[in-house]
């Protein structure tokens, strides 16, 4: 194995509160109710514009036609990319597993369904210098669990199929690695819980970062 990917909201650092603070300030500018952190962690996965989707369907009983849930999405994209790291913190041990990695001369990879934008800020101000490749939701390519953006990491940094491990905490990650044909680990520390990841037919690969590195260990 040459490279290691990660997703990032989840499995890398924890990003929940800074989510929720932004989806509540566009919630509450259209009169919604505020989303608890577990109702947030059950919507996100999928991207920003699905997770607010979600959230105010359930959240504004008034309902709100097209342009009102875009302008709602920009606001909470607005508020996001000023407040991104606010309360998000790095999983204890990951700032030590990535520097182990990188000492190892493997490449490293971020892909994520948030906006690239937020993703290389996040990046940049909390675990900034390890990556070869970081993206995050680009027009043009589809949203995880289409492999296309992991297939497009693994070219870039020069590595192959069979090289790479994917890691990620959530079915859409799982599926992701699937499709893309690698080894992929799922963790159960972050925004799946193990019973959540278990329905859902997921095999749980670690449950803390301790594990993660010993597993990690053991492949490379």
């Amino acid at each position: 194995m040459k490279a290691v990917f990660f997703d990032l909201d989840g499995t890398l650092l924890d990003t929940l509160p800074d989510i929720r603070n932004a989806m509540n300030y566009a919630l509450k500018a259209y009169d919604g109710e505020s989303a608890g952190v577990d109702e947030v962690r059950r919507y996100v996965g999928r991207g920003l514009r699905r997770a607010l989707s979600q959230a105010a369907a359930e959240k504004n009983p008034k309902g709100l036609d097209e342009d009102e849930f875009e302008l709602m999405f920009a606001l909470m994209v607005s508020y996001y990319e000023k407040h991104p790291v606010v309360e998000t913190v790095a999983y204890e041990g990951i700032p030590e597993l990535l520097s182990a990695l990188k000492a190892k001369g493997i490449k490293l990879g971020v892909v994520s369904n948030k906006a690239d934008r937020l993703v290389q800020i996040i990046i940049d101000k909390l675990l900034p210098d390890y990556f070869s490749f970081v993206s995050g939701e680009r027009a043009g390519i589809p949203l995880k669990p289409n492999p296309q953006l992991l297939l497009e990491g693994l070219k870039e940094v020069g590595v192959t199929r069979d090289e790479c491990i994917y890691v990620g905490d959530s079915e859409v990650d799982a599926q992701t690695g699937e499709k893309a044909g690698v080894e992929t680990l799922i963790v159960s520390y972050g925004f799946r819980s193990e019973a959540e990841l278990m329905a859902s037919g997921v095999e749980i690969s670690a449950n803390s970062v301790e594990e993660l590195s010993e597993k990690l260990s053991s492949l490379l």
